[in-house]
Order: structure tokens, then sequence, then C-alpha cells
């Protein structure tokens, strides 16, 4: 009898796509803080919660926080968003993770199924550090 080994759920040319996809959002999110000078204040993007309520949330400033990031004044940059320094170092940590998986993939290819294993924990923990914060203020408002 001619059995086939199970199909892996994710593929390595879908798993290679997910992570080119992710690398250029992140890229863009980058781009987007370094083209726009924070001094202007000529962000197209503006706070959603911000207009909605007239309230800032804990995103408010994210922008202006990764352009003066992005431009080495950390102070500054701090002032405008506490949590932008954490946030911005998980975009560039995932940039990096992101482009070792695409390497990785491209090159070896060999146990992927233990690389998405790795990279969905080491997601999923850095993404709780990063954004963690932005839940327990929606938590405590909405309950």
């Amino acid at each position: 009898m001619n059995e086939r080994a199970p199909k892996p759920a994710v593929d390595k040319k879908t798993y290679l796509v997910i992570n080119v996809i992710f690398a250029g959002i992140i890229v863009a999110i980058l781009l987007y803080s370094g083209i726009f000078n924070p001094e202007n204040n000529n962000y197209p993007v503006q706070c959603i919660h911000e207009k909605i309520t007239g309230e800032p949330c804990p995103s408010c400033g994210l922008s202006r926080s990764f352009s003066y990031i992005l431009r080495a004044d950390l102070k500054t940059a701090m002032e405008f968003n506490k949590y932008g320094l954490r946030v911005f170092l998980f975009f560039s940590f995932h940039l990096v993770m992101r482009v070792s998986n695409i390497l990785y993939i491209s090159l070896k290819g060999r146990n992927i199924r233990q690389l998405i294993i790795l990279d969905s924990v080491v997601a999923g923990f850095t993404f709780i550090i990063a954004f963690g914060q932005f839940f327990i203020y929606y938590l405590k408002l909405f309950f």
C-alpha cells in the first residue's frame, strides 16, 4: 500500500510569503517614520481613538516617537510615547527575524515545522511584551 506523508499545515512557499509580507510591512512602518518629520507634524495617519473620544490613547505619539528614534533622539522619543522604544524594538527585532527566516528558508529550508513553532512562540512572547500595555488600557476602558 502506498501511504503518503501528511501534508504540512504550512508549506515552505507559504511561510516564505508570510515572512516577506511581514518584513515589507515593517519596512513600510520604518520608512513612514523616517520620511515624515516630527517637527512639521505632517503625518497623514491620525489617531482614530483621539479623533472619536478627544482623549489620547497609549499609541498616540508612536509615529513621532519612531521618527525621533530613527533620528537618534531617544529622550524626545520617550516624551512623545513612553512605550515607543519598546514597540520600535519589537518591530526592529521582527524585521531581523523575518529576514533571517527568509534567508534560512531560501538557502536551507529544512526543519520548517520546528522553525514555524519557534517563530510562533517568539512572536507571541515579544508581542505580549511590546503591546500588552495597550490591551490592558482597553480592558480597563471597557470593563
